[in-house]
């Protein structure tokens, strides 16, 4: 597993952070089943450029059977303006709590994936 922190850098992205409460540091690697929300912000750098569709896509990657292997969850596009220079994205735990396993938080960039982030549920 990857150990995502407020200094994680990629093409397009810096200053990864998931975490359990919103616009919250530093950046958490693992929840418990029970985590109400779990939400992830990203700083944009220059490459990501006015114009630009970003997707942030959540991935159950492997939870033991309770979703198929690389399972898309959910995603979110955001269309970057000028004055956006950060995306943020968030899960509400499911009904009866989240699988335990790993996931996955992929960021893209005009239908080009630029970075992918992990985090445990256990």
């Amino acid at each position: 597993m990857v150990a995502i922190s407020s200094g994680v850098w990629a093409a397009g992205f810096e200053n990864i952070v998931i975490s359990a409460k919103e616009g919250s540091e530093p950046a958490q690697a693992s929840f418990a089943p029970n985590t109400p929300k779990i939400f992830v912000s990203a700083h944009l750098t220059k490459e990501v450029s006015s114009g630009s569709e970003v997707n942030i896509a959540w991935i159950a990657v492997d939870t033991g059977g309770a979703a198929r292997p690389n399972y898309k969850i959910d995603s979110v596009d955001l269309h970057i303006g000028s004055l956006i220079n950060n995306v943020k994205s968030a899960m509400t735990k499911p009904n009866n709590g989240w699988p335990v396993g790993s996931y996955e938080i992929e960021f893209s960039v005009d239908g080009k994936v630029m970075e992918k982030t992990d985090f445990t549920i256990k």
